[in-house]
Order: structure tokens, then sequence, then C-alpha cells
């Protein structure tokens, strides 16, 4: 697989609060979607973990999508049963998924060359969505970690994440940059101060990592210290 040498020319794009930030991730999501069902008759989605799920549930409010050409994936996960509060899945269960009428879902189980296995066939992804941690991280590739140096292999194990749990799986740096549209996400004043980082001279962050041409949603909060602040 490519390598993940950091080629970050990012889309910023700047809404007034977080509902106005979850109205346009769900309509740039269903962009995607007729996008790639258009051409390819399918649509393959990763979804992250955190807010970003919440986000995207929120912006669909009320509504119900007909998802029966949807492949939904997910960009990492905790080590924990599907059912436990922890894991990303429950969060999606609990907020999403039912808006997504249909769908067919391919959570983590098992080991990271399972659910390399599995993906392989919806390669390259055609949205990957993502949220950012406050010390730059994004899926469970956290600063240090050996997993952000995986260049041979779709999915890794993460041990030792700074967060609990501990032990994770994610997707890699070569999955993510080689997804048809790459989609940001950071909301609230908690997310100014990374994201002032992120988009200052470059650094060893992961979320510097993230290559083509990835779009940031962020809402007024989140970009307050941003530099070309309007």
């Amino acid at each position: 697989m490519s390598d993940n040498t950091p080629h970050m020319k990012p889309i910023r794009e700047i809404l007034e609060n977080a509902p106005a930030l979850s109205a346009a991730l769900a309509a740039r999501v269903a962009a995607c979607a007729a996008e790639a069902l258009a051409a390819r008759g399918a649509f393959h989605l990763a979804l992250p973990g955190g807010s970003a799920v919440s986000l995207f549930a929120h912006g669909l409010a009320r509504t119900q999508i007909h998802a029966s050409q949807w492949h939904v994936f997910w960009t990492d996960e905790r080590c924990v049963p599907l059912s436990d509060p922890q894991s990303n899945f429950q969060l999606a269960q609990t907020e999403l998924l039912p808006r997504l009428a249909g769908a067919h879902l391919h959570p983590i189980r098992g080991s990271a060359a399972t659910y390399e296995t599995e993906i392989a066939p919806f390669l390259p992804l055609d949205l990957v969505l993502l949220g950012v941690g406050e010390d730059g991280h994004v899926a469970s590739l956290f600063p240090g970690n050996p997993a952000l140096l995986e260049t041979n292999h779709s999915v890794a194990t993460v041990s030792n994440a700074p967060k609990p749990p501990p032990d994770r799986i994610t997707l890699t740096f070569p999955v993510l940059n080689a997804a048809r549209h790459l989609l940001v996400v950071a909301a609230g004043a908690g997310k100014a101060g990374i994201v002032a980082r992120v988009f200052s001279r470059p650094s060893d962050l992961p979320a510097q990592r993230l290559s083509g041409n990835p779009r940031w949603l962020l809402d007024r909060a989140a970009a307050a210290h941003l530099k070309e602040f309007p």
C-alpha cells in the first residue's frame, strides 16, 4: 500500500453553530452517497465514534434514509463487546443507525486481520467521516503510536492508547487517505486549540497526516483560534 507521508491540502468550511454544522454534515454525506450510487450503484461509508456520529444523527433529525445500497464500516473500535456503551458501534446503533434503513453493517469484530479481509472488496471507500481528538488523533491513530507507521495493512491493532480502553483496532492512513472523500468534523470550544494547531505550521499531529483534499467542517467555536477566522 502507498506510504502515509502527509500532503494535506484541506478545505475548510466554517458554520455558525453546531446545529448548522450538523445540517451541513448530513447534506455533505447525502451528496457523497448520491454521487457513489450514480457512479457505482453502492455507497461505502466509514463512521468514527465520538461527537461526529452524534452531529450526523442530529443533522438527519427525524429523517430516515433508504440505505439498502449503503455499506457502513467503522474507522476504529474499542476492544470491548459491541453492546458495551464504550463501543463505537453501540454509539451509532443508539443515535444514528435507526435512521439508515436497510444499511449493510460491517462492525469491527475479532482481529485486525479479520476486518482487513472483510473491508478489502469495498476499497477505496467512498467517504470516511472522522472526528479529531484534543491531542490531534483521528480514528484510533494516536500521537506516537506505532500504528501511525503502518503502510502494508489497511487495518491495525492499537495497544496502549492514551484514552481508555487502551486496546483498539483502527483503519490505517493508507485506507483513510485513499478514500474518495474525507470529511473531518470538529465542534465546540474544546476543539479550538487542536484545530488551530492542525492549521498552523506542520508538525507530527496525526490529523496533519490526512492527504489529498480533506474537507473540514467546523463551527465558529471550534474555529475561534484560527488566524484567518472570518
